[in-house]
């Protein structure tokens, strides 16, 4: 009997498995596109950042249908710079439309409502209707129920959204939306509406009296590191004899590192160690880390996105060094460049006395 009840389980876990498989075939079949669907026409760029990519997304009618995609007086790009606390990091389980610092992006096309916190590439969005002064926000994946209702009014390009009723996300949603007015992209003054990532490229400056070398990645898994470090956070672990670190009052601690951004522009390592020939800065962080301007002894010698030195597994950054000094005191010095709003996670400072680090 007990022989005759595992046969049983086993054919239906095959038969199970099949009626999945073919499941999984239909599908792929069913939603194919065919070879006369896909021909080179068909063939779109690779996005160049997170918001061209996040505008080839649309609303799901959850519990109300689409509008009819037509334009809106209100349609536009819309920008506003959070001075509050930033959030840099990314975080699943923080709640949605939570007001930070740094630039958020607001796009009515047609309507698509699209938000976009450019610091840690948090987005949603919904579709929406404007009838008068009133405007209705509905379809949002984060509360599908909710219908959320503003007075909305625009002025010399900037927007201004009050909220009627909107308990959306806690009302986290209406609290953001409402907080400060929104500039039109289409005005020169509006923050954040640059491209900054595809328009600008890294530069050494030329006629430098040292060397400066860029590597990618980790220093501390190279085949030759630097002979030691100094971490960035000297709060939380001193720094080796010989070494200074110091830094703006506001740069934030993390762990080991030092986050500068807003008023906490620079951090800076001086060594008085005569033995050192190459001193460098480890920066390594997430996509979200930007620009920054590498000066040695007061001199620029690097400027350029952090983040797009190298990247592997969601990890950005690089090793930035320079050699070829007399023997002395000599200060490395980083500083946040500011006009992309976003931070520069530094890791540490590494010294090498025979000056030879490579990957």
């Amino acid at each position: 009997m007990e022989d005759d009840l595992n046969y049983k389980r086993i054919n239906l876990s095959f038969i199970l498995l099949a009626i999945i498989v073919g499941i999984f075939l239909y599908l792929t079949i069913r939603f194919e596109p065919s070879a006369s669907a896909a021909g080179a026409s068909s063939v779109k760029p690779a996005p160049t950042s997170s918001w061209i990519s996040f505008l080839e997304a649309t609303p799901f009618a959850y519990l109300t249908p689409l509008p009819e995609p037509v334009r809106t007086a209100i349609d536009g790009l819309y920008t506003k710079v959070d001075q509050s606390w930033p959030q840099w990091w990314k975080c699943l389980r923080c709640a949605d439309y939570r007001a930070a610092g740094g630039i958020w992006k607001l796009q009515f096309e047609q309507g698509v409502m699209r938000i976009f916190y450019e610091v840690n590439g948090w987005r949603n969005l919904s579709s929406y209707e404007v009838k008068g002064d009133r405007l209705y926000l509905f379809n949002d994946p984060i509360c599908p129920e909710h219908v959320g209702v503003y007075q909305w009014n625009v002025n010399d390009g900037q927007l201004s959204l009050t909220a009627l009723n909107d308990p959306c996300a806690f009302d986290l949603r209406a609290k953001n939306l409402g907080k400060q007015t929104w500039f039109n992209c289409n005005m020169e003054s509006a923050p954040g509406c640059m491209e900054h990532r595809t328009s600008q490229t890294a530069i050494i400056p030329a006629g430098l009296s040292v060397q400066v070398d860029v590597f990618g990645g980790d220093s501390r898994f190279f085949a030759s590191p630097p002979d030691f470090y100094a971490h960035a956070n000297a709060e939380d672990q001193t720094p080796p004899e010989g070494i200074q670190i110091s830094y703006a009052d506001e740069a934030i601690p993390y762990g080991l590192h030092r986050v500068i951004w807003w008023n906490g522009e620079w951090i800076e390592a001086r060594a008085t160690d005569p033995s050192i020939e190459a001193m460098g800065v480890q920066i390594l962080g997430e996509q979200t880390i930007g620009w920054a301007r590498i000066l040695f002894d007061g001199e620029e010698v690097w400027r350029g996105d952090t983040a797009a030195i190298w990247e592997k597994s969601g990890r950005h950054g690089g090793y930035i060094q320079v050699s070829g000094f007399e023997p002395g005191t000599h200060t490395l010095r980083v500083e946040i460049l500011g006009f992309d709003f976003r931070p520069v996670t530094v890791a540490s400072f590494g010294f090498s006395r025979s000056g030879e680090v490579h990957p």
